[in-house]
């Protein structure tokens, strides 16, 4: 059982879905409470406010109704009503720290609640502290009023109404158990409104599984010629490197056919002209001479096996211009005794995105088969063109025939047909170069001789066909 949480996708997002329920839903209910429990404490702290307000009105009322002023003479004991019949509701007004009106409470006690601030306030100051009467949640605010009887003189009125902590408590918790039952409605909906989203997840994820089975069960019948069908972003990107994959194996298979076609149709024709002439007089002559051609032969694919690829690319730059200089050099040295030059046209620290040995190899039949007909003097030149890697290798040599260029690189051109100076060089540089979706052309070289134009394709021009 366990190591099918560990093995299967589904299996692990059903585990992956059980620990976010498991963790969500305890989360979701705290921050429900917890609102619950701001939004009760909200509610009573307005009613306070709200009575605040009232005393407010009330205090203007009374001095409206004191015509000479003396609204300070005698103190009044709830008289308006103030606080309802919860004696609890307790309210004072002093005037510069003097009582002149209280609630009923605050009179039979005989106490006085001392303000807590100091300085007018543009609004009633919500505050939990101790007074005469024990813990109380109170409102509070000091007003600047214009004295009476008196031009310019101001004095400070103290208002504040305040609520037992066990009282306010006792309310809030009673908003709390109203608001109780909306908590666990809320906490069910998000229970099934995450469990949905869950279960969707894994069902489309399995589905989307599901296709890309059936996908590839179409192309092991052969129905499709890759993994076909609509998937998301996330696993198109994956089908894409697929379908790359199927498609690098089936250019290998096509490549790996093709050259075995063509080494047994290459090697045949001289293995048969040496098992005929086994049968007559043994011409020396012409047994090296096939012999040579399937040495040729052997060279010719032993160099493309050696090829790489751009599949087989990682993408790592090579320095085009040393390369370039190290096979001139090497040449140089190779045929010292040839009175040749070999020169290179290059900008210092030329960079190109392709594998090192397969350049080499492609410039080193190159200049080899130039070097076989060149009277004195090769050159050498690259450059990048439109992202391009343009390699060109000019001799001063006697050159082709413009009516021998086209067949010269043709695939089936048997050696013995191959017309006179083209070498397997070129074949085998034609070979490279179809390997990257690269081009060759031949044509007369401003030297006098023959001049070959290759040209590599940038890994984005390759993907693109340009």
């Amino acid at each position: 059982m366990l190591s099918f949480w560990r093995a299967s996708l589904i299996g692990r997002l059903i585990l992956l879905a059980a620990i976010v329920f498991a963790v969500s839903i305890p989360s979701f209910f705290f921050l429900f409470s917890t609102s619950v429990s701001r939004i009760s404490n909200e509610v009573v702290d307005t009613r306070l406010l709200e009575f605040a307000g009232q005393l407010r009105g009330y205090w203007a009322s009374e001095k409206a109704n004191t015509p000479n002023g003396n609204e300070e003479t005698d103190l009044v004991i709830s008289s308006s009503g103030l606080g309802g019949p919860d004696i609890e509701w307790v309210w004072q007004i002093t005037v510069d720290g003097k009582k002149v009106r209280q609630s009923e409470l605050l009179v039979l006690t005989d106490a006085i609640i001392p303000a807590s601030i100091s300085r007018a306030k543009t609004d009633f100051i919500l505050s939990t502290h101790t007074t005469p009467l024990g813990v109380m949640r109170v409102a509070e605010r000091i007003i600047e009023e214009p004295a009476p009887g008196t031009a310019g003189d101001t004095r400070k009125v103290h208002y504040l109404v305040g609520l037992s902590e066990t009282r306010y408590n006792t309310y809030v918790q009673d908003h709390k158990d109203r608001l109780g039952d909306l908590s666990l409605i809320g906490v069910i909906i998000m229970s099934v409104v995450i469990l949905a989203l869950l279960a969707l997840v894994i069902v489309l994820v399995q589905r989307q599984l599901a296709g890309i089975k059936h996908a590839l069960g179409l192309y092991e019948k052969g129905d499709t010629e890759g993994i076909e069908g609509r998937f998301p972003t996330e696993i198109q990107s994956v089908v894409n490197l697929m379908n790359d994959l199927l498609r690098h194996n089936q250019k290998l298979i096509a490549r790996t056919r093709k050259y075995v076609s063509k080494i047994t149709h290459d090697i045949n024709h001289p293995l048969a002209i040496l098992k005929n002439g086994l049968k007559t007089d043994i011409d020396i002559d012409l047994f090296n001479r096939q012999i040579a051609r399937m040495s040729g032969l052997v060279d010719r694919y032993a160099s493309l096996a050696r090829a790489i690829g751009p599949e087989g690319e990682t993408r790592k730059k090579t320095d085009v211009s040393a390369s370039l200089k190290d096979t001139a050099d090497g040449f140089s040295i190779l045929y010292r005794r040839t009175p040749l030059s070999i020169s290179c046209v290059v900008e210092e620290g030329l960079n190109f995105v392709i594998p090192q040995h397969d350049l080499e190899a492609a410039i080193s039949n190159l200049v080899s088969n130039a070097h076989k007909y060149a009277d004195s003097e090769i050159v050498i030149s690259a450059k990048v063109v439109n992202q391009n890697l343009i390699i060109d290798v000019e001799d001063d040599g006697p050159g082709i025939a413009f009516e021998q260029m086209k067949t010269a690189l043709k695939w089936g051109q048997r050696l013995d047909e191959a017309p006179p100076g083209t070498g397997f060089g070129l074949s085998i540089v034609s070979d490279i170069l179809d390997l990257y979706g690269g081009t060759i052309q031949l044509s007369t070289s401003s030297l006098g001789g023959l001049a070959v134009h290759v040209e590599f394709p940038s890994p984005e021009n390759r993907l693109t066909g340009e």
